[in-house]
């Protein structure tokens, strides 16, 4: 009869993506995972194989529970500019509980650190990536009015971007007063950038939409004529 396992898979994956998520793959030994999920080394490697594969197991646990719940917010349907303050405010809300320094963010942390070297992870990180513009995307499609869909889908990246490199400077301070002036100063110039290419498609329009006006054609004049 099979020995009965002495832990849940789940409870391992979630310990150890918390010490992951601290002190990222390389620093993260055998042991430290040990210690951390209080699974022997014959049960990780019963369960998973190996390192690599149970900090892939890491990656989808902390998209489903950690990276999913933010970006509801975000990919609601009929979520407008409103959802991008309430996602940043989630957000640091969240690290404000963890405490800072923090963190920052497990994919970002994994793109700087394993992407570069490891396709899988790469894989992981862009799908995360896309994922974050799609929901500022989203957002802003719902109240883009006359804005091109170029400059909306520039917007969303950019705000993806800057979000990112937002958590990853999180890890770096001991008071969330500048995180929330940084997350402010982001909303209000996409704000303002959206109200401006709003202004100058209205203007672009009316200019296009005015009728021609073409010189009228000056009488002969018959002295000149002769």
């Amino acid at each position: 009869m099979p020995r009965q396992k002495s832990h849940s898979r789940e409870m391992l994956v979630e310990n150890a993506m918390h010490r992951f998520w601290a002190y990222g793959f390389a620093a993260t030994s055998m042991d430290d995972l040990v210690s951390a999920t209080k699974v022997s080394r014959g049960g990780i490697y019963a369960d998973f194989g190996g390192k690599r594969d149970l900090f892939l197991a890491c990656m989808a646990h902390y998209a489903e529970q950690v990276v999913s719940p933010a970006l509801a917010i975000l990919e609601a349907e009929g979520a407008g500019r409103d959802a991008i303050t309430a996602y940043f405010d989630f957000q640091i809300e969240r690290i404000e509980r963890a405490g800072l320094p923090g963190n920052g963010c497990l994919v970002a942390n994994s793109m700087t650190e394993i992407g570069p070297h490891d396709a899988e992870v790469q894989t992981l990180v862009s799908a995360h990536h896309d994922r974050l513009s799609a929901g500022f995307l989203n957002a802003l499609t719902n109240e883009a009015g006359s804005i091109s869909s170029r400059d909306i889908g520039a917007f969303a990246a950019c705000l993806a971007t800057s979000a990112q490199g937002l958590w990853s400077y999180s890890r770096s301070v001991t008071s969330a007063e500048e995180i929330v002036e940084i997350a402010r100063l982001l909303v209000q110039m996409c704000n303002d950038n959206i109200r401006q290419s709003a202004e100058n498609s209205i203007g672009l329009s009316t200019e296009n939409a005015r009728p021609s006006r073409r010189p009228q054609s000056r009488p002969a004049d018959k002295d000149a004529a002769r």
